[in-house]
């Protein structure tokens, strides 16, 4: 299989290298591994929120699938990396952005705008009765928070930053100040801006963020460390001698994906990068074999299963989709569509 031979081709060199004692939150694998624990994506999310609303609070959450269908076939499905219900029936989504893809803000927007209105009743669970009659408190929702953690700058190379670590974005009336709408929450937690050291860490959140960007780089849990949970994570979640060999396999591979991630994507493009020009294609290789990228393309597939996966691809790509959804959506690896768009170049 693909994932497997990827995986025995670069097992010689990882095990030259030192484990890491923890793992990489920020890779697929990890992510999962953490924010797919109640007790964890609680916590986050809590920290997070509360630093705004002070009364926020979580007793239990209900994970959600993670693909959203529209209510007609031929509208765009929308894939987020994890979401959960809380016991008072808020919407919480993160998710982990490790390149910047194509119109990211508006994306979020759209993510977000398109998880409220999965709220209200479709017309098939209205009946036929009652399908074209809409309910007195129709338009009535709980609160949605779209978290994006982002590990990459927000704002442009020259622009002046307020060092803002979390950026909270509502519906405010710019000639008022007053917020319209508490319904509608973008939260984007910039990696970038994080620049604590371990014996600067205080708050729950301090510690969250640091575990996030530099968990892998450690060796031992930081003294610091008191608190139940984060014992927990560190010495049971994060642990590396902790997993299956299977878990281990899944993980490296994870580890390679996020070193390809950043040589093919929609920002790229448009920031001078760009696929199909052959300057941009051999930025992004060298910059790929510097970071220890797997070479070689994707081998034994019959034509036609290669044709349709190309045009798969390239028309999602065209419809706005990131390589992470591409790769959801096709069953690909994210290194698989990045070689069916550099070879489409080529």
């Amino acid at each position: 299989m693909e994932d497997d031979d990827k995986y025995d081709s670069d097992k010689q060199k990882s095990d030259e290298e030192e484990l890491s004692a923890f793992i990489n939150v920020r890779t697929d694998f990890g992510f999962k591994r953490v924010f797919y624990n109640p007790a964890m994506m609680m916590s986050f999310a809590k920290e997070v929120i509360s630093r705004r609303e002070k009364n926020f609070s979580i007793t239990s959450i209900s994970f959600l699938p993670v693909e959203q269908l529209g209510e007609y076939e031929n509208e765009h499905r929308v894939i987020v990396d994890s979401r959960c219900r809380t016991n008072k029936g808020e919407d919480i989504v993160i998710e982990m952005q490790n390149a910047r893809p194509m119109n990211f803000v508006e994306r979020s927007i759209y993510y977000n705008t398109y998880l409220i209105r999965g709220q209200l009743p479709t017309r098939k669970s209205r009946g036929k009765k009652n399908k074209n009659q809409l309910p007195a408190n129709y338009y009535a929702m709980n609160p949605v928070y779209f978290i994006a953690i982002v590990n990459f700058p927000m704002i442009k190379e020259g622009e002046t930053s307020k060092n803002t670590v979390i950026d909270w974005i509502r519906l405010v009336s710019l000639e008022t100040n007053i917020t319209y709408s508490e319904k509608l929450n973008l939260i984007i937690v910039d990696l970038t801006k994080f620049n604590k050291k371990h014996e600067e860490l205080k708050t729950r959140l301090d510690f969250w963020l640091y575990t996030i960007k530099h968990a892998e780089t450690l060796q031992e849990r930081p003294a610091e460390i008191e608190d139940e949970l984060f014992i927990d994570l560190y010495d049971n979640i994060l642990r590396t001698n902790k997993l299956t060999p299977e878990e281990m396999k899944a993980y490296n591979n994870s580890v390679l994906d996020l070193q390809n991630i950043g040589l093919f994507t929609e920002y790229a493009k448009m920031e001078g990068c760009k696929i199909g020009e052959k300057k941009g294609i051999e930025k992004g290789i060298e910059k790929g074999i510097e970071k220890g990228r797997v070479e070689g393309r994707i081998e034994g597939r019959i034509e036609g299963e290669e044709k349709t996966h190309t045009k798969v691809v390239l028309n999602a790509l065209e419809q706005g989709f990131s390589i992470g959804d591409i790769a959801k959506l096709t069953g690909l690896s994210i290194k698989q569509v990045c070689d069916i768009l550099k070879n489409r170049q080529q």
